[in-house]
């Protein structure tokens, strides 16, 4: 009621307004002082006087306006402008006449409006007559109403004895009080009389009508409840009464119920058959399935899930559950329907054969009868539900990305200059209007994903003011002070300044022993606990690979993940009650502290549930989950490793834990190899928006949001979402305030056992060899211990510059069993080394981790791949070709005596730029690498962002948690020359067996993948994008240098884009900076280039330095080398062996590669992978965000292909000694 009357007299004087509610307020002061101030009120004529001029500079910024408009135009004031151009009229006349016109349209149109709107909501006549008159469509009828209303003047108002008194004169006006809708014109005076007839009636008629009209036809339109509902005024005018109505689906918030159905397997049948039955859904759900679903449209998540509860001690037969979890719109009651009804006959014979489900009995009723509540209470089943997307239906979830898809392409056409943000948003919202689907887009919409984080004193006083926990609360006081009240003091009578002070004592005292009892309690319990954790026996052994590939055969097929656990509990009541406990502070810091959606900062899941199985103690865990497993799990080892622990430390095998909550996950490595041993394949799954992740729901609800309403500043912020970042609370001064290095002790380390190469990747020596060496089976022992000997000789161990020639050796898992590596008598030799080196490189399940696809799938390699496996990779280094030929014939003539052969070779060789060395497609290489402590590297000094533990990359040595990973190890009888030391542990324990040996100390992993990079492609892409992007920006810095740079991050000299953003030369290598302190939004740096995928340094959320530590556990030591080979024809081959240590493939590399690489929506961005290095099926796109616009990079295609590669163990001197010694 107050903007449209502002917008109106914008549009029909033609004036500039910016601010329509100030231009409302300033009218509203002048119309103040002209009409309601009879007593002269010295603050109404000050606010007159400012609202005045502020008025009179609008008139005259209008008036430049319209001198500025080219074309004709006849509204008001241009008339009036040339008038005074013919000096008819002078510039104080033009003040005068807009400031009376102004005056006496905006506030009377407010005031008429607001209290016709007043009278419609009171009166239940008065909203009769507008109803009716909207459900037949009478304009004619609606208009009436109003005039009524109008001239209706509520009981008790104070009015001038003239216009408004006149329409209640009895003896002219007939039942002046009733509300009647056909009344002559005569009776309405509400625009004045003959010549005093408001001059703008009719505009004020048309607009208050179709205001109404507009209100009015939202459903269930009322006041709102309480003070807001009630009118407010300012003086003589109305400053507020707020309705509430009921907003369309797609703008409202959705109940979200989380089921879960536990129907106990009754029928005599193997749980494997039970399985069998279930997969036959499909994961993902089959098409028929998927369809029914889809055609719901109320379903998020549903899986199906077969868990074992034990064994039945009479048959001994194994006992098992079908438990189903829904995620979905509605009531509980709701979902089961819509479920029952949409899949119910595929449902149904599974629930009949297994679950006893009768013939002919209702699949609903039943599956309402097995649901189980869950919550941290006592009274219901233990457990925990999670959503990520809180009051987000399906429907709203894919309407708001199908309406971001619409706009993209508006966003991202290319635009000349600088770019206006406003422009292109005004861009959109007419692409959506013309559209026509899309109409919800433009209405406010509640959302409580962007709400902002509660606090932890609002938590806990919420919590204890609950009525059932203060009821609870108040009596057992009420209770113990009664007892003190009688016993101890004995129940003094009477009123008395002494027996109220007796009270009161008797209060404290009660209060203060309560507290005392409980704190008692609490300790004893957490001293019990503490008891427990010390016997307690981890296991850490990794899953067996036939169960791994079972769980991986479903995993990372589209954007999103489902997780099933199924876990064991501890023995015990107090393992119950913890378990509860830690339940309810998750639950509370979910509801009360965190942001809706997250769990701590983690903002990955879509929906989640922890539920103890009733009568079992089976705790199974459920999540549908954004990215991958290894990110998944990482997140909660760096952000919320404490609400995991104090869960699951209750349930056998689980890492070592402290006082429930601390230690645990923490131990990341340990943490995953449990996880995993507790995952069960997720035999039937349905997502709704397999395509989304949670970041992109948000995005697109932020997108959505801007449409409606985004104004100036915030059409940045909304352009933004489209290949950048809104601005964040963080200042750029945040780039000075980096993480200090980890409190870890430092370790000194044992240089003399370690491979040289850790130390640095011998530059100096600028000619090197690759060997890949199968090893054949059944060798004779001789020839392997003579060929080791001869590697053990030529391998180059120590931190210093080895002179003139060097030498890296690194097995494979079948080279480490063909060479020595022996296990006990039931024990396979690898049982202790990750899954991801034991499979390999070129399995189905790494390819798809590693998205090798297409051109680089492995069985397209040259070597590496299971057709072609390597044992044993050797490179050979040398200062010079002549040195470095004799070391390669050396080593083959030994390879070939011993019965081995070399299956492939590459030549390497350090390209080099004056003193700089360089990769094919220009840029210097080698610049960012993570710095180890202990190493004289370190010594020099660093800054701490580069500073990392020696754990994360050596074996033996505690990692940036503190922790000692778990090392390669085997038995002490097998090694009984004590070669190798004993694994260390992270607490020693008394009564514990000896540990193992330790195999892998001083060692690490090797990954090496041999990249093919096409440079004519890169530099012709180049050139055709930076032609073409400058063309049509007209922007001529867009130069194939920009263009490599920008993809990259860097520019070709080394200097950064973040500190260079303009490429000026001579401004040499820096490594320093923070990308999210610096350039949060990517402006110099594109979020999707290749230095910020591959270490995202601060960038990936607001708390800097926890973003720092993060990724210290995903930085890997790359050490490889360029390399050129001759092809037949004549052509060469240019490339890059790529070689990095890390002593977790999975946590490492894989994880650079999976989430960050090769993820088409890291950083919110859609559908682009790395731009230098990522796999593309068909043309790629990048986008370079600026200040108000976004540049989009197409059809880029694939600068890399994968030729080769695998997993190797880079052993110990004492390593590669103990090998020698079983042989």
């Amino acid at each position: 009621m107050k903007v449209v009357p502002v917008r109106i007299c914008r549009d029909y004087f033609g004036l500039q307004i910016d601010d329509e509610t100030e231009f409302a307020d300033w009218s509203i002061a002048l119309s103040a002082l002209f009409f309601s101030d009879p007593t002269a009120n010295p603050a109404t004529r000050q606010l007159a006087v400012v609202g005045g001029d502020r008025l009179i500079k609008v008139i005259d910024r209008s008036i430049a306006a319209v001198r500025e408009r080219t074309g004709k135009d006849d509204r008001p004031l241009a008339r009036l402008v040339a008038l005074m151009d013919q000096g008819r009229l002078s510039l104080p006349d033009i003040h005068s006449i807009m400031l009376g016109m102004v005056a006496g349209f905006v506030p009377t149109n407010v005031l008429a409006g607001s209290n016709c709107l007043d009278v419609i909501l009171s009166r239940t006549d008065a909203r009769h007559a507008v109803d009716e008159a909207l459900g037949a469509g009478d304009t004619d009828k609606l208009d009436r109403a109003i005039m009524e209303a109008m001239r209706v003047v509520k009981a008790g108002t104070v009015v001038m004895p003239a216009t408004l008194s006149a329409m209640f004169d009895p003896e002219i006006v007939q039942r002046p009080n009733e509300f009647d809708t056909s009344r002559p014109h005569r009776d309405y005076m509400v625009f004045g009389y003959g010549i005093h007839l408001c001059i703008g009636a009719e505009i004020a008629r048309i607009q208050i009508g179709e205001c109404i009209r507009a209100l009015f036809s939202k459903p269930k339109l009322a006041r709102a409840r309480g003070r807001a509902g009630k009118m407010v005024n300012v003086g003589a005018y109305p400053a507020s009464l707020k309705v509430d109505f009921e907003r369309s689906p797609l703008c409202r918030t959705a109940e979200q119920s989380m089921v879960t159905v536990v129907c106990p397997i009754t029928r005599p049948m193997p749980l494997d058959a039970v399985r069998d039955k279930v997969a036959d859904l499909g994961n993902p759900a089959i098409g028929e399935i998927s369809a029914a679903l889809d055609k719901v449209g109320t379903i998020h998540f549903t899986s199906l899930a077969v868990a074992p509860t034990g064994t039945d001690e009479k048959s001994g037969v194994e006992t098992g559950a079908l438990v189903l979890e829904i995620s979905g719109d509605g009531s509980t009651s709701d979902v089961i329907a819509a479920i029952a009804h949409a899949i119910g006959h595929r449902l149904r014979p599974i629930f009949r054969d297994v679950c006893g489900l009768p013939d002919g009995g209702s699949l609903e009723d039943f599956l309402k009868r097995k649901h189980i509540e869950i919550s941290p209470s006592f009274g219901s089943a233990a457990g925990l539900v999670f959503s990520g997307t809180p009051g987000h239906s399906v429907r709203r979830i894919l309407a708001e990305a199908k309406l971001a898809d619409s706009v993209r392409e508006i966003v991202e056409k290319p635009r000349a200059g600088a770019g206006n943000a406003m422009d292109v948003l005004a861009e959109a919202r007419r692409h959506v209007r013309c559209l026509g689907q899309f109409g919800w887009a433009f209405e406010p919409a509640e959302s409580l994903l962007e709400r902002p984080p509660g606090h932890w004193s609002r938590a806990l006083t919420t919590t204890l003011l609950t009525p059932a926990m203060f009821a609870t609360v108040a009596i057992v006081v009420l209770a113990f002070w009664r007892m003190t009240y009688v016993l101890v003091f004995g129940n003094p009578h009477g009123v008395t300044f002494t027996n109220v002070a007796i009270a009161g004592t008797s209060l404290l005292l009660s209060v203060l022993g309560l507290l005392a009892i409980l704190a008692l309690f609490v300790g004893l319990c957490f001293l019990a606990l503490r008891r427990l954790e010390d016997k307690d026996q981890p296991a850490s052994t990794p899953v067996e690979i036939g169960a791994l590939e079972k769980i991986l055969a479903h995993e990372d097929r589209t954007a999103q993940n489902n997780l099933t656990a199924i876990s064991t509990m501890k023995a015990g009541i107090l393992r119950r009650l913890a378990l509860r406990l830690s339940f309810y502070l998750i639950s509370i810091s979910a509801q009360k502290v965190f942001r809706p959606g997250f769990l701590a900062t983690i903002n990955t899941i879509h929906f989640a549930r922890w539920v103890l199985l009733p009568g079992t103690d089976r705790l199974m865990f459920f999540s549908n989950y954004g990215g991958s497993w290894e990110s998944y799990l990482e997140d909660f080892i760096a952000k919320a490793s404490a609400g995991l622990t104090g869960v699951w430390s209750n349930t056998d095998g689980y890492p070592r834990t402290r006082w429930l909550f601390l230690d645990g996950a923490r131990d990341g490595d340990r943490f995953k190899r449990w996880a995993r041993r507790q995952q069960v394949p997720t035999l039937f799954w349905y997502s709704a928006y397999p395509h989304l992740n949670t970041t992109r729901i948000r995005i697109n609800s932020r997108i959505r949001r801007g449409i409606a309403s985004a104004a100036g500043n915030e059409a940045r912020d909304w352009l933004s979402l489209f290949g950048s970042l809104p601005r964040p609370q963080a200042r750029p001064a945040d780039a000075r305030s980096l993480p200090e290095p980890a409190s870890s002790p430092l370790e000194e380390l044992e240089s003399g056992e370690i491979q040289s190469i850790f130390f640095g990747p011998f530059g100096a020596l600028g000619d090197a060899h690759m060997l890949a060496i199968q090893v054949p089976d059944g060798l004779p022992a001789a020839k392997r211990k003579a060929w080791l000997d001869f590697v053990i000789g030529k391998t180059s161990f120590g931190d210093g510059a080895p002179s003139g020639r060097a030498m890296t050796v690194a097995f494979g898992p079948n080279g480490l069993r063909r060479l020595g590596l022996e296990g006990g008598v039931d024990d396979e030799p690898l049982d202790t080394f990750p899954v991801a080196f034991r499979e390999g490189m070129g399995t189905p399940e790494r390819s798809r981790i590693l998205n090798d696809t297409g051109p680089d799938a492995p069985d397209k390699w040259q070597w590496g791949s299971s057709a072609k496996p390597v044992d044993v990779v050797i490179v050979c280094y040398a200062e010079t070709p002549a040195s470095l030929k004799a070391e390669i014939t050396a080593m083959k003539r030994q390879t070939a005596g011993a019965g081995m052969s070399v299956t492939a070779e590459l030549p390497l060789k350090v390209k080099r730029e004056g003193k700089r060395a360089v990769e094919h497609f220009g840029f210097v290489d080698g610049i960012s690498q993570p710095i180890v402590r202990g190493t004289a590297r370190a010594a020099k000094g660093a800054a701490p962002m580069h500073l990392l533990a020696p754990g994360e990359f050596l074996f033996g040595y505690r990692d940036e948690h503190g922790f000692y990973p778990s090392s390669p190890s085997v038995e002490a009888a097998l090694d009984r020359d004590g070669i190798l030391s004993q694994v260390r542990r992270n607490r020693q324990i008394p009564g514990q067996p000896p540990p193992p040996r330790d195999f892998g100390r001083n060692g690490t992993f090797l990954v090496m993948r041999q990249f093919e990079q096409h440079v004519e492609l890169f530099d012709d892409y180049c050139r055709r994008a930076a032609t073409q992007a400058a063309g049509e920006t007209g922007d001529a810095a867009i130069t194939p240098h920009w263009v490599a740079a920008k993809m990259l991050g860097r520019w070709q000299d080394g200097s950064s884009l973040v500190r260079n953003p303009t490429g000026r030369p001579g401004r040499g290598i820096d490594n320093d900076f923070a990308l999210g302190a610096e350039d949060p939004q990517g402006h110099a740096c594109p979020l999707g280039s290749h230095i910020r995928r591959s270490n995202p340094r601060d960038s990936l959320g607001e708390d800097r330095e926890t973003q720092i530590r993060i990724g210290k556990r995903h930085r890997i030591l790359r050490v490889g080398r360029t390399y050129e080979k001759k092809e037949k024809g004549g052509k060469t081959e240019k490339g890059l062996l790529f070689m990095c240590l890390n002593a977790d493939i999975e946590r490492q590399y894989e994880f650079i590669q999976q989430t960050w690489v090769s993820s088409n929506s890291f950083q919110g961005l859609v559908g682009e992978t790395d731009p230098t290095i990522g796999a593309r099926g068909g043309g790629g796109r990048f986008s370079i965000p600026s200040w108000e616009k976004v540049t989009v990079l197409k059809d880029v295609p694939q600068f890399v292909t994968t030729k080769g590669g695998g997993y190797f163990f880079m052993p110990s001197r004492s390593a590669l000694r103990y090998l020698i010694s079983r042989l």
